[in-house]
């Protein structure tokens, strides 16, 4: 089969530009300053274009426009390419990965003006060696591959090199037809190889970099969907997904669910303003998220409301959880704008034991239940849904709310909620101090 030269630059030529017509569309349409490296990807398609403009017209144009000027634009669009990755994954390259190439190109190519052969073998390296920089952009930012968009695009990067490679090979091998399309003789299947190669990288590569921005964009759109603006934890819908799947795939294990609530959350507002609570729930959520394991779940459930979701844990370890939680915030002075701040939390927490199945929302109900009981006997303290003993040798007296600031702290224990809630008494479970108010 024979292909017109002339033809496969024009295809090149039309290709190329209609991608700098959709690029600079999809650019356009980001109003918001979003530096995503696409207007780069669009002006190094234009460079390309030009490229293969002045390629088309050599013999008919002077070799320092078809020659030196076209293989500068050439490196020139692969410079940009690496820039546009750059700044897509948000991060600087050196000055001399873009630049160095290109005043290479422009060195390389007025020296060997009259040498095709030595043309393509230097042209070819210095080719080469910025496709591997981009290449190495790509595998060696995690974020970037997260998607899969990013193999389209090292693919037809890898799948460039291997044509240089075979393009030096045969041009070393004295066949001079290459890359001449004023010529009248037939192309080497080589050269034909070489054209869909460009063409198939040139769409390959910009369709992967323009799913990529797209990849990237919805895991935003979704981080921002479960994620509470505020705190930066999991909203309440993202909790409950997450908690969904930790009771789906617990494999029977024990699990355990608390309930957390910042104490008088209303007073800090109203006594120093919103943007004092605003920084209370934040900080708490900081030092709840910095003393949870790697394997809990913690969520804002709404308002001053916390939610941890505590895998693989029975009543023993829940209580200690709750209790290290409860205690790291007590024991933590907030500074806000207005001022240090002392805030402290209730707990109430419930279980899924060990081979039994339970349903999210009886959880919740059970441990919103005990969260209730803790406000009632006085805030900053533990209290369990599920526990139905004393912790041993701590047998102690309840302690009712309004308690008196002289009294003395209740000692830590767990007691049934379900007398609490069957006779309407009040109880003290793991209290922080007793003149808490209620």
């Amino acid at each position: 089969m024979n292909l017109d030269p002339r033809t496969l630059l024009f295809a090149l030529i039309v290709t190329n530009a209609l991608t700098v017509l959709s690029l600079v569309v999809a650019a356009s349409g980001s109003r918001d300053g979003k530096r995503d490296g696409m207007g780069k990807w669009a002006l190094a398609m234009l460079l390309e274009t030009l490229t293969w403009v002045l390629i088309a017209a050599r013999g008919s144009i002077p070799d320092a426009y078809s020659v030196v000027l076209a293989n500068a634009l050439k490196a020139g669009a692969q410079a940009l390419i690496l820039v546009a990755i750059c700044e897509f994954q948000r991060r600087p390259v050196p000055p001399w990965q873009y630049l160095a190439p290109i005043a290479l190109t422009v060195l390389m190519t007025a020296v060997l003006i009259d040498d095709l052969p030595g043309r393509f073998v230097w042209g070819g390296l210095i080719y080469g060696f910025q496709m591997v920089l981009i290449a190495r952009a790509l595998i060696s930012d995690p974020e970037t591959r997260i998607g899969r968009a990013w193999r389209l695009l090292f693919a037809g990067t890898v799948l460039i090199v291997l044509v240089l490679g075979l393009r030096a090979v045969v041009a070393l091998s004295g066949h001079g037809e290459l890359a001449q399309p004023q010529g009248g003789i037939a192309l080497h299947p080589v050269q034909i190889v070489s054209f869909i190669a460009i063409m198939a990288t040139a769409l390959i590569g910009t369709i992967g970099f323009v799913l990529m921005v797209k990849e990237r964009t919805d895991r935003e759109i979704l981080h921002l969907a479960m994620t509470d603006s505020l705190t930066q934890v999991p909203n309440r819908l993202a909790l409950m997904q997450q908690a969904e799947h930790a009771l789906a795939r617990r494999s029977g294990l024990p699990l355990a669910l608390l309930m957390v609530d910042v104490d008088h959350f209303k007073r800090i507002n109203d006594s120093l303003g919103h943007p004092a609570g605003d920084e209370a729930l934040r900080a708490v959520a900081r030092l709840l998220t910095g003393r949870l394991r790697r394997q809990d779940i913690l969520g804002r459930y709404g308002g001053e409301e916390f939610c941890v979701l505590a895998p693989d844990t029975d009543g023993d370890g829940a209580f200690r959880l709750a209790e290290a939680l409860r205690e790291t915030v007590a024991a933590t002075k907030l500074v806000t704008e207005q001022g240090e701040l002392q805030v402290t939390v209730s707990i109430g927490y419930a279980l899924c034991p060990a081979g039994t199945e339970r349903a999210l929302k009886d959880l919740m109900a059970e441990a919103d239940a005990a969260l209730y009981a803790a406000k009632r006997a006085g805030r900053n303290r533990v209290v369990n849904f599920n526990a139905e003993l004393t912790r041993p040798g701590n047998p102690v007296e309840p302690q009712v709310a309004g308690a008196r600031e002289d009294e003395p702290p209740a000692r830590h224990v767990r007691t049934p909620l379900g007398s609490v809630l069957a006779d309407g008494a009040t109880l003290a479970a793991s209290p922080g101090n007793a003149n808490c108010e209620t």
